[in-house]
């Protein structure tokens, strides 16, 4: 039986016995554990349910000051923590970081980031004294010791808080994933790019970045002006869809430029009517299809979240889409 119900039925235990007319005050307390102690440090698991009193959780760091995390992990049966021959490690989920944790599982089941990232080295590892307990300081090295975790630990999930907290993300905001994928490849290359190793300053490029451009054609003199431009990831419209095929036809549709938004020809040098258009190069090998899952309303003046469902294929076919110049075979993340 779960601890939290063998407290309950212990706390109620008394109504066997006890008729109604002859409840006490002593009895109300024993029920709802209004005078059980505060569980002292260690004794308990985060997130504690069993005592109202407890601290652990809930700002214990104002009453308890700095906490050994370990301490959590002595339960009385650590078989229970272990995880099975063959199966992933997890990620704890600290609140409001869940994309985090989906980007972690994302870039760690990318074995040529993973061996790159290993290879990274650390300009102040000649500091480091192998005597004492290893602590990750920059956010590659963050990074390094979580995937080590990831392949290596013997426990069914690991913590990603020091990550979390490096990144300024323990805020307990919900913040946008497109953009924290965006910063934080852009972060990645910027270290790899500062490795004495050169075969590793080009592997983000290699991995995630595509080529298309932005090519907008005069209607009345047919003169094509193409925009080149690089991509880490496409973020699709989810609205009005219902799979993942018309999100991304929808992507690369026909806008056409006329009245007050005419396109300036500079052939004609005039304002004229024009359809503009995306035309996709080269896919990465790794494409971030991203879902935009929220959207501005109008009515209250903030976001809000779209849960449509929207189905996809196994195997994404992006030959037959319209404007796509050379197709390339790659691995598809759709967050």
């Amino acid at each position: 039986m779960a601890p939290r119900v063998q407290l309950e039925k212990a706390a109620w235990r008394w109504v066997e016995s006890v008729r109604p007319e002859d409840i006490q005050r002593e009895h109300i307390e024993i029920a709802y554990r209004i005078c059980v102690p505060a569980c002292k440090r260690g004794a308990c698991r985060r997130n504690c349910k069993g005592n109202p009193n407890c601290l652990v959780g809930i700002g214990e760091h104002a009453w308890l000051g700095e906490i050994d995390e370990n301490t959590f992990h002595n339960i009385d049966d650590p078989n229970s923590e272990r995880r099975d021959k063959n199966t992933f490690v997890g990620l704890t989920n600290l609140g409001a970081t869940c994309y985090v944790n989906t980007f972690l599982q994302v870039w760690f089941h990318n074995l040529e980031l993973r061996r790159t990232l290993y290879l990274c080295q650390n300009a102040r590892a000649e500091e480091h004294n192998m005597d004492s307990d290893y602590e990750p300081r920059s956010i590659c090295e963050h990074l390094q010791y979580l995937f080590a975790l990831l392949q290596n630990s013997n426990r069914r999930y690991i913590d990603p808080s020091g990550l979390v907290k490096a990144l300024g993300l323990d805020t307990g905001q919900q913040q946008d994933a497109q953009e924290f994928s965006k910063l934080f490849l852009s972060l990645l290359e910027d270290t790899l790019s500062k490795q004495k190793n050169p075969n590793l300053h080009n592997v983000i490029q290699q991995q995630f970045c595509g080529q298309m451009s932005y090519v907008t054609v005069c209607n009345q003199c047919g003169r094509a002006s193409p925009l080149p431009s690089r991509f880490y990831e496409l973020e699709l419209n989810i609205q009005g869809h219902k799979n993942l095929t018309e999100c991304v036809t929808e992507f690369l549709k026909e806008e056409k430029l006329d009245g007050d938004n005419r396109y300036f020809c500079e052939s004609c040098q005039s304002k004229q009517n024009a359809a503009r258009r995306i035309k996709l190069h080269s896919l990465p090998r790794v494409l971030n299809l991203q879902l935009m899952r929220f959207v501005f309303d109008r009515q209250t003046g903030h976001k809000k979240k779209l849960n449509t469902f929207i189905s996809f294929p196994e195997q994404l076919d992006m030959g037959p889409l319209p404007y796509f110049l050379h197709v390339t075979k790659c691995t598809v993340y759709i967050l």
